[in-house]
């Protein structure tokens, strides 16, 4: 009889996390999300637990929940040493710029000092493992073409959120080239949907709009997103982790089309409304964004993404009318 195969997910009880582990399941894998719990920003402090409980209140029997941090080394060691994952999607991470900006020290150590954390340990067990490191869009900083390719488009991040997820990305495939550590890098995009508690631009505006205050938008809204439901950013996540041929490859796995955030307002609007709009100045560090090639994702891991904008906005609105905490 062939041994089940396991996931370990870090940040595995988070937005995203949480929708990874779906798919693991689905696919009959014994899944492990390690995660330390900690909480980056909630302007509500009351929604937390909600939030967490909703993630996992249908996957919970089916999973192993382990509460660490990256960081624990020792632990950690433990942990992979006893569970002997055959994937690790590695998605445990300060997940915001703007935080990362204020909290330099701390973003280093939660995007880089984790990352190295889990290559020693696999370097030193010398694991058939596939790592999956989770990156960012952030890492192309201005965008030069209408659409970000993978390879050829520049990556010259302007934040320090960037430049630690690039480093990352040296990281990762430094110690895949020397060390034979099977790896799969994804960039992920403006991810939105139920659960999220991070503070991304449409969570913001969707609870702005449901509680009856003005959008606070940065700039004239012309700024152009690649807007990613989050179950579309889980599946292409766990098609990279699963398909062979996807070794040693970078990925963008967004919806692969962009749109302004006068967009992303209007779609807001057929839903309430009564929207209003303040502007403010945008961030000095905010990136010209756009469209990600998802061309690579389409051809080798049969990746297409499900959800427009318009179905996104419609289904996190329904389910925050629905779970207002």
């Amino acid at each position: 009889m062939s041994k089940k195969m396991r996931a370990l997910i870090t940040g595995g009880a988070g937005f995203i996390g949480s929708q990874v582990a779906r798919h693991f399941l689905r696919a009959g894998y014994g899944v492990y999300l390690y995660d330390s719990f900690v909480i980056y920003s909630v302007p509500d402090p009351a929604s937390v637990q909600p939030n967490f409980a909703f993630r996992l209140k249908d996957i919970f029997p089916s999973i192993h929940l382990i509460r660490g941090s990256t960081l624990h080394k020792d632990f950690l060691r433990r942990t992979l040493t006893e569970i002997a994952p055959d994937v690790i999607v590695h998605m445990a991470a300060m997940p915001l710029p703007a935080i990362a900006i204020d909290y330099t020290e701390e973003a280093f150590q939660s995007i880089l000092n984790s990352t190295l954390n889990i290559l020693e340990i696999m370097r030193d067990a010398q694991t058939q493992a596939r790592l999956v490191y989770i990156s960012s869009s952030m890492v192309y900083g201005d965008f030069q073409t209408p659409e970000a390719d993978e390879d050829e488009h520049p990556k010259n991040p302007k934040d320090i959120y960037g430049a630690f997820k690039l480093a990352g990305e040296v990281v990762v495939s430094t110690y895949g080239r020397n060390y034979g550590i099977d790896f799969v890098t994804c960039r992920p995009s403006a991810v939105y949907g139920p659960t999220d508690t991070n503070q991304r631009v449409i969570q913001k505006f969707i609870q702005a709009a449901l509680h009856d205050k003005p959008l606070v938008l940065d700039g004239d809204g012309s700024m152009q997103l690649d807007f990613t439901y989050v179950e579309d950013t889980a599946l292409a996540i766990y098609l990279a982790a699963t398909t062979p041929a996807a070794s040693g490859k970078v990925y963008n796995v967004t919806r692969g089309e962009s749109r302004s955030l006068k967009d992303l307002i209007e779609i807001i609007r057929k839903h309430v409304p009564h929207t209003t709009v303040v502007h403010r100045e945008a961030p000095k560090y905010m990136p010209v964004r756009g469209s990600l090639s998802i061309a690579r994702a389409r051809r080798d891991l049969g990746y297409e993404p499900r959800v427009s904008l318009e179905e996104g906005v419609r289904l996190y609105v329904e389910h925050l009318r629905n779970n207002p905490y």
